[in-house]
C-alpha cells in the first residue's frame, strides 16, 4: 500500500501563525493523522536505505552503513576519534539519511516506500498549508529527508544558510516515540550568549518547524539510548 498522508485537518495554521511568529519555531502535536503517522512509523523503522553522513571541514560525506559496520572495530575507532576531535571546535555532524529528494531526482529506487513523502511536501495543501503559518506566500518548494540518529550521533551548532539554496523555514516531523529525556538528542536552540532558548524532545507524530536563520543543533544521543531518534525533515524555499 502506497503511503497517504494528510496533515490532521483539527489543525488551523491561520490559528497557530501567531505562536510561531512570536519566537520564529512552534511545535505542532498530532500533526498527521493517526493512521498516517502509525504508517509512516512502519516504513521508517523498516528502511533498510539509510547512509552514514558526516562531514570534514566543508566537505560533506555520504557513505552506504553497512560498509562502516563492516569496517574492522580499530578503524570504527579512529574513524570515530577523528570526528570527536573535529567537534570539539567546530562544526561537525553524524547520523544517518536517507535523502528522498535527492534519490528521486537520481532516478534511485523507484518505487521506494518512502518516496511518496516528496510528493506530499511539495503538494499544494502541505506548501499552502505551510504558506499560512509562516505567512511567506513566496514559499515555493520543499526538498525532504528521512534521518536516523543512533547512539553517539549529533549535529552541532549552525544556522541552516546554505548559499546554494534560498531557504526560509525548516521543518521536522518527529517520528520517535517514548523518548526518555536523559538519552539526549534534542532540537536545542541558542542564544547570542549560547543558552539554551529552547528545547524540542524527540517525539512522535510532531511537527517542529523554524525561521531561518537561527542558531540550534541536535544534541547527541547517549551511548545507552534505548532507541533510534527518527524524522522526517526538509527545507521550504523560494
Amino acid at each position: 500500500m502506497t503511503l497517504d498522508l494528510r496533515i490532521n485537518s483539527e489543525h488551523d495554521p491561520r490559528q497557530l501563525q501567531r505562536q510561531y511568529a512570536a519566537a520564529g519555531r512552534l511545535q505542532v502535536p498530532d500533526f498527521l493523522p493517526a493512521d498516517c503517522a502509525a504508517r509512516l512509523h512502519r516504513e521508517l523503522l523498516a528502511n533498510q536505505d539509510w547512509y552514514l553522513t558526516y562531514n570534514e571541514g566543508s566537505e560533506n560525506f555520504e557513505s552506504e552503513a553497512a560498509r562502516f559496520q563492516a569496517l574492522p572495530p580499530a578503524q570504527q575507532q579512529r574513524f570515530m576519534h577523528n570526528l570527536y576531535g573535529r567537534a570539539r571546535n567546530g562544526f561537525q555532524y553524524l547520523f544517518k539519511q536517507y535523502y528522498i529528494s535527492g534519490a528521486i531526482k537520481r532516478g534511485e529506487q523507484p518505487g521506494h516506500p518512502l518516496h511518496p513523502v516528496q510528493d506530499f511536501v511539495n503538494s499544494e495543501p502541505f506548501l499552502g498549508w505551510m504558506r499560512e503559518l509562516t505567512d511567506r506566500p513566496d514559499i515555493a518548494f520543499s526538498d525532504c529527508y528521512a534521518s536516523r540518529y543512533e547512539a553517539g550521533h549529533f549535529l552541532t551548532e549552525h544556522n541552516d544558510i546554505h548559499g546554494d539554496q534560498q531557504r526560509i523555514a525548516a521543518w521536522v516531523i518527529s517520528m520517535t516515540p517514548d523518548w526518555n529525556p536523559d538519552w539526549g538528542g534534542y532540537l536545542a536552540f541558542y542564544d547570542d550568549a549560547g543558552n539554551i532558548e529552547a528545547g524540542f524532545k524527540p517525539s512522535f507524530n510532531t511537527l517542529n518547524i523554524f525561521s531561518i536563520p537561527q542558531k540550534h543543533a541536535v544534541q547527541i544521543l547517549a551511548p545507552y539510548a534505548g532507541q533510534p531518534r527518527t524524522s522526517l525533515l526538509g527545507w521550504l524555499q523560494h
